[in-house]
Formats: structure tokens, sequence, C-alpha cells
């Protein structure tokens, strides 16, 4: 039995290997066909022709533009080595293992114990579906890894006051959006989390936030919500309404999905027209994002499959909630920012969301920060860890 936590990683990145090396050599594996194996092909045309003004969109290029760098990139890797699909899934493998060990750090600079230590990382390296889709050519562990280590710089300049780990948090945020438009807006808004967070640790340090630092970074906030936002909604939606603001956009999106008729789909008709109608769009969409498929809409073993991870997932939340209603304010800042960043994180790929199929995939790379909020309010050490901090 394995007994460290390190040992369950690489119990994880090895399992990942075997779904590699099936992808690669006998495969395809389960998840390996669709954006996978798309993704694949792309990035085979790619690296027999690396010149950037010579693409296009046939069916073995990709356009290169900002939230589409994936496939190139994965083009790149293939001209230096080869054109595998066995390699361009170990590089998927590597992305997840080096998140893993970002999340321990993370877990470790929160002075969780042991135990939940290693109950975290059961969970993370042996979640089916994360297994399943970090282990070929698709975006997901990578986007797992750079909202991993955002969050860790993020943490590392709030309480450790570490400059340094600003060029890592910026870095991190310029490549989720490489990869995806969705992303963008959430690394906005996290470097803003982390801005606005400073003045709360000059306070418990003792000092004083002055009036200059803060004429300084509440219009460099303001500045990068709007511009995250408009990023969003240029990348995201852009292509699929001409005219309209963003509820149009997202309206004209969802449409587009509903109308491919999957059989995963729990949604058949899409209207936001307003404001009003996005307040109640979004968290409904979101518990069907979260939770489905329901039980009486379950036909094969994939959705029984889904249906358990849905359970566990609502377990999460659980504990979650009683952590939040269990700490006090001072002591759960860092961890409710975690937990702000995964609500935010799932409610954006909710928005573009309308089948499980999908679901399932998009909620692997916000998993370590659901993994950190759930088992935070048991750790003894957690509490006492944060009451020193607290204390400096």
């Amino acid at each position: 039995m394995i007994r460290t936590v390190t040992g369950l990683l690489w119990l994880g990145f090895y399992l990942r290997m075997c779904v590699a090396a099936w992808n690669g050599f006998i495969g395809p594996s389960i998840g390996a066909g669709g954006d996978a194996s798309y993704f694949h092909l792309v990035a085979v045309g790619h690296s027999y022709n690396l010149d950037i003004g010579s693409m296009d969109s046939n069916a073995y290029t990709y356009p290169l533009k900002v939230c589409w760098m994936y496939p190139y990139v994965l083009g790149v890797f293939y001209a230096i080595t080869t054109p595998s699909l066995f390699l361009g899934s170990c590089l998927s493998v590597v992305a997840w293992a080096a998140s893993a060990f970002i999340l321990i750090r993370i877990l470790q600079l929160l002075s969780f114990g042991n135990s939940n230590q290693y109950k975290v990382m059961l969970i993370y390296a042996l979640f089916p579906s994360s297994i399943i889709h970090t282990s070929v050519t698709l975006r997901e562990p990578y986007q797992l890894l750079f909202v991993n280590l955002a969050i860790y710089a993020a943490l590392k300049i709030y309480l450790n006051k570490s400059i340094a780990y600003w060029p890592v948090l910026l870095c991190a945020v310029i490549s989720m959006g490489i990869l995806h438009g969705a992303l963008i807006v959430f690394g906005a808004l996290l470097a803003c989390a982390t801005l606005l967070m400073l003045p709360l640790r000059y306070r418990k340090s003792g000092k004083h936030f002055s009036v200059k630092k803060f004429v300084f970074v509440v219009p460099l906030v303001v500045y990068v919500v709007i511009y995250g936002i408009s990023c969003y909604e240029s990348y995201s939606y852009g292509s699929y309404s001409v005219e309209g603001g963003l509820y149009a956009k997202i309206e004209s999106f969802q449409q587009v999905l509903v109308s491919l008729e999957a059989r995963s789909n729990y949604k058949s008709s899409v209207a936001v027209h307003s404001g009003a109608d996005l307040l109640f769009f979004v968290p409904v969409g979101l518990f069907k994002y979260f939770f489905e498929p329901m039980p009486w809409r379950i036909s094969n073993l994939f959705d029984v499959a889904v249906l358990l991870e849905n359970i566990l997932r609502a377990w999460l939340l659980w504990k979650a909630w009683i952590w939040l209603c269990s700490a006090s304010v001072q002591g759960k800042r860092p961890v409710l920012c975690i937990l702000i960043s995964y609500l935010l994180l799932e409610v954006m790929w909710s928005l573009g969301t309308v089948n499980w199929g999908n679901a399932v995939r998009h909620h692997i790379p916000s998993l370590g920060l659901l993994l950190i909020v759930s088992f935070a309010y048991v750790d003894d050490s957690f509490k006492k860890g944060r009451a020193h901090i607290s204390s400096d």
C-alpha cells in the first residue's frame, strides 16, 4: 500500500503513462477522439511547416491566434522530436505531474498536515476523468498546470510577501490565456484579487497601506477587470454574434452547441436577453454543469461513472461549505480567495457547456482548487499555520 504523498503522485504518473502508451500504440484510448485527435493532427501538420505566415484553417492546420496556440506549440514539440501521438500524450502526462508537484507545494504553504495532503493527492491522482483526459493531447493538463501555478504564485505574494513571484503569476496568467479565452478573464481577476489582498496583508503586519498605493492599485484593478472581460467576450464568443453584447454572444454560442443534439445534452433551449435572464441562467446552468446526469438520465456505464464523480464533487463542495461556515474571517482569507477562484472558473466553463460529456473535461483545470478548500477546515495544523501567519 502506498503511504506517502509523493508515492501517490508517482502512481498517478504511472497510470497516465499507461494510458498514453495505450493511446499511442494501440488506441485510441477513452477520451482520445474528438478534440484530442484533431489537436494531434493539427500539430503534425504544423511540425512539417512552422512558417506562421503559411497557416490556414484546413483539416490539418490551425489558425495561429491568441487562445488557440496549443496545437502550434505541440507542433513545435513534434518538430523538435518526432510527430508521435505517444510523445504528445507523454507531454500531457508531464504537465499533469508538474501540476501535482505544485499542488503539494500549495498544501505545504498553507500548512496542511500530512494526513490531508495524502487525502488530497489520493483524489487528485486517481480521479478517473482526470486520468483519462490528462493522458491525451488535450489542453486540460496544461490548463490545470497553469491554474495551480497561478494560485501558488498568488499565495507566495500574499503570505510570504515575495515580490519575485509577480513575474511567475503574470507568466501563468498569459499562458492560461494562450490556452483558452475563458482563462484570460480568470487570470486577470486572480491578479486583481492578489492586488486587493495586499492591503489586508499590510494591515495584519501592523503597517499602513498608503493613499498613494490605493490610488495606484484601484485604477489598475478596474482596468484589468474591464480588459479581462473584453478579452473573454472577444475570444470566447466573438465569432458567434456580430451584433449585441455579452448576453447575445452567450445565447448564440450555446444555441450552436444545443443544435448539435448530443445524447448527453442537459439543455434543449437557451434564452439570455438581459441581465435578469443572466442572473437566472448562471445558477441554473452551474447546477446542471456540476451535477448532470441525474440518476433518471443514465443510459450507459459512462453516465454511471460521471454520476459517481458528481457525487464525490457534491461531497467536496459540502466540506468546503462547512469550512466556510466554521473558519474566522481573518483565518480564511487565502483559502477563501481560492474558493472564489474555483467558483469563478467553473461559472465561466458552464457558460460554454451544454452537455455532461464536455463538462467532465472542464472540471479538470479547477480540481486542485476544489480539493484545497474541501480539506482546509478539518486540518488543525492548517488552523495553527494561519494563526501563525496572522500574528506576523
